[in-house]
């Protein structure tokens, strides 16, 4: 099972997350590869509610059938086609994948 995490920085945060426009659009988008994308096997978006200076607002847990899946996806058009909704909203990211 390969796990790949991914968290940012919203660019126009507006409070509570889960009210926020930015924030909703992220999650529809992201949430909805599951089934679009060949050995994408889940995904998982949550908001931040600690708020702290080192907190991201928005985390994508995502679970892959293999190392080739997660390759694959990256490259992938609904993929592709999701970061047009993601990049414009975000200001930082941070990554991992690993295996488990």
């Amino acid at each position: 099972m390969i796990k790949h995490i991914v968290i940012w920085k919203l660019k126009n945060k507006t409070l509570p997350l889960d009210r926020c426009v930015d924030a909703l659009a992220i999650k529809d988008v992201l949430e909805n590869l599951v089934g679009k994308i060949p050995g994408l096997l889940k995904t998982e978006v949550g908001f931040d509610f600690r708020e702290k200076e080192t907190s991201g607002d928005i985390v994508l847990y995502s679970e892959f059938e293999s190392h080739e899946a997660l390759e694959n996806y990256q490259n992938h058009p609904e993929h592709v086609k999701a970061g047009k909704i993601v990049r414009p909203r975000t200001i930082d990211r941070k990554m991992i994948d690993y295996q488990s």
